[in-house]
C-alpha cells in the first residue's frame, strides 16, 4: 500500500511537480563562508524557452541601430533623423540609467542634423539655380543646332508638299469651325427669335484655362464653369453664367443646353487651329495647333532655299556638328552630373554633393553622431551600461523561474514542468553553481561539487551576462 502511495505521489510530481525542499554544500565547491552575503542567494531554471544567458531581441535590436547609425553617411541617409528618433526610444525603452548619457547624445544629434539641413538645403539651392541656367543655356544651343540640321536634311520638294498639307488641314478646320458656329447661330435663333442677341452671345464666348495636373477639376471657376473636356494636365472653363444671364428666365434652360452642347467642340476646333493665349500666365499654354506647324514649315522652307548648293549645305552640317561637340564638351566641363539626379536635380546623397561640403564641414556643418560615436565606442562606458543591462534581464526573469537560497544553504525549487531544465544559483561576488538536469524525477537533494552534472563557475550570473552583451555590442 505505501508503495502504490509512493509511486502515486511521484506520479502526481511528475504531472503537476513538486514543491521540493533542497540543498547546496558551498564548501564542496570550494566557496568559502566568508564571500556568501547574508542575503539570500538567487536561484534561476533554464528551461528550453526560458534563460538568462539568452540575449533579449530588444538588444540585439539596440544594437543593431546604433550600430547601422554609427555607420550610416548622415547626408547620404534620407532616413537618418528617423534613425536617430528610433534609437532614442530604444534607449528609452530599457529604463538603464546608464541610457540617459546615450540619449543626450543623440538628442544633441538630431539637433545638429537639422542645423545641417538648413545650411544644406541653402547650398542646394546656391548649386542648383546656377546648374539650371548653365543646363538651360547648353540646351538651349543644342536644341537650336539639331533643330538646323534636321532642316538642312529636308527636301525642298517634300517641304512644299508638307506646307500645302498644312495648309489644307488648316482650311478643312477652319470650315469646320464656321460650320460650328453657324450651326450653334442656327439652333440659338430658333428659341430667341433674335438676331442681335444670338450675335452677342456667340461672340461674347469666352474661355479660361487653369494648369492642374491632378486633373481634379471644380465645377466652377468664378463665373465660370468647366467645359466636358479634356485637356492635359489642365482645366478648361467658360463663361456660362454670364452668358445665360443674358437671356430671359423661361427661355435658360434650353439655351444652356444647346451651349453645352457646342462649347466642347469649339474649344477643340479652336486650340487644333490656333492654340490658346492665357493672359492669366502671359502666354501661349499650346506647343502644337496648325498655324504654328505652318509657321515653323514656312521658315523652315526659307532656309532651305538660302542654300545655293549641295557642298553649301554639307559645309554647313559639317559646322553645326562640331559646333554641337565644343558645346557638349564645355558643358561636361562646366556642369558636374555627379551632383545630378536622372531628372538633372541636385541629388544630396551623392559623394561629388558630400564634396562640396567638406570645407564646411568644420564651420557650419558636422558630423551629427560624431559625440555618439564616441560613446558608441567608449569601451568603459559600454561595460557599465551592460553590466547594468544584465542587472535589468536577471530583475525581469520570469518569477516562476526563480527562488531563493537561504544563507544555510536551503532552497524549494518551483513547480517545473519541463523534462530537461538547467539550475543556476548565483551566489554574488564571483561564483554561481550550474545543474544540468535531464529528468525530473531524478532532481537530487543536495548539489555537491561530485553531484552528477554539477559544475562551478568563477563568475557570478551579472558578470557572465553582461560579458555576452559586451561582446555583442562589439563582434555582432
Amino acid at each position: 500500500m505505501n508503495i502504490l502511495r509512493n509511486f502515486m505521489f511521484l506520479l502526481l510530481c511528475f504531472i503537476t511537480g513538486c514543491d521540493k525542499e533542497s540543498y547546496i554544500d558551498y564548501s564542496s565547491f570550494n566557496i568559502k563562508p566568508e564571500i556568501i552575503p547574508y542575503q539570500k542567494q538567487q536561484g534561476f531554471i533554464i528551461t528550453n524557452n526560458y534563460s538568462p544567458f539568452k540575449i533579449p531581441s530588444e538588444f540585439n535590436n539596440l544594437e543593431y541601430a546604433a550600430k547601422k547609425l554609427v555607420s550610416s553617411n548622415w547626408l547620404s541617409n534620407p532616413h537618418y533623423l528617423e534613425d536617430i528618433n528610433h534609437l532614442i526610444y530604444l534607449f528609452n525603452q530599457t529604463h538603464i540609467k546608464n541610457s540617459d548619457v546615450f540619449i543626450q547624445a543623440l538628442n544633441n544629434s538630431a539637433l545638429i542634423y537639422k542645423k545641417n539641413m538648413i545650411e544644406v538645403n541653402i547650398i542646394k539651392r546656391k548649386l542648383q539655380a546656377d546648374i539650371t541656367q548653365k543646363l538651360n543655356h547648353y540646351q538651349q544651343q543644342l536644341t537650336l543646332i539639331n533643330t538646323q540640321l534636321e532642316i538642312m536634311q529636308i527636301n525642298e520638294k517634300k517641304q512644299i508638299k508638307h506646307i500645302s498639307n498644312i495648309k489644307n488641314t488648316i482650311k478643312e478646320k477652319q470650315q469646320y469651325y464656321t460650320k460650328l458656329r453657324r450651326s450653334l447661330k442656327r439652333d440659338l435663333q430658333a428659341i430667341l427669335l433674335d438676331n442681335d442677341l444670338t450675335f452677342d452671345l456667340i461672340s461674347d464666348i469666352k474661355f479660361k484655362y487653369r494648369i492642374d495636373k491632378t486633373l481634379h477639376c471644380s465645377k466652377y471657376l468664378d463665373i465660370y464653369q468647366k467645359i466636358k473636356s479634356t485637356s492635359p494636365y489642365a482645366c478648361i472653363y467658360y463663361n456660362k453664367e454670364e452668358l445665360i444671364n443674358k437671356i430671359p428666365k423661361e427661355k435658360q434652360h434650353k439655351i444652356a443646353v444647346i451651349i453645352d452642347t457646342y462649347i466642347p467642340k469649339l474649344w477643340k476646333t479652336m486650340v487644333q487651329l490656333n492654340g490658346y493665349f492665357e493672359y492669366d500666365y502671359n502666354k501661349q499654354v499650346f506647343d502644337d495647333y496648325l498655324q504654328k506647324d505652318l509657321m515653323v514649315a514656312n521658315n523652315n522652307l526659307a532656309i532651305i532655299r538660302t542654300f545655293k548648293t549641295e557642298q553649301q549645305v554639307q559645309y554647313s552640317i559639317e559646322k553645326l556638328i562640331n559646333k554641337s561637340k565644343q558645346l557638349n564638351i564645355a558643358m561636361a566641363a562646366n556642369i558636374n552630373k555627379n551632383l545630378l539626379d536622372k531628372d538633372n536635380m541636385i541629388d544630396i546623397s551623392s559623394t561629388a554633393f558630400y564634396d562640396q561640403l567638406l570645407p564646411l564641414l568644420s564651420n557650419n556643418i558636422k558630423d551629427p553622431t560624431l559625440n555618439f560615436s564616441l560613446l558608441y565606442n567608449n569601451k568603459s562606458l559600454i561595460k557599465k551600461f551592460t553590466q547594468e543591462y544584465a542587472i535589468k534581464i536577471l530583475n525581469e526573469y520570469p518569477k516562476k523561474l526563480t527562488f531563493s537560497v537561504a544563507d544555510n544553504g536551503k532552497f524549494t525549487l518551483p513547480k517545473i514542468r519541463e523534462n530537461r531544465y538547467k539550475i543556476v544559483i548565483d551566489v554574488k561576488e564571483s561564483y554561481s553553481v550550474i545543474y544540468n538536469n535531464d529528468n525530473i524525477l531524478t532532481l537530487p537533494t543536495d548539489l555537491r561539487r561530485n553531484t552528477p552534472n554539477t559544475i562551478a563557475m568563477g563568475y557570478n550570473l551579472n558578470q557572465v551576462i553582461s560579458q555576452k552583451l559586451f561582446k555583442q555590442w562589439y563582434n555582432s
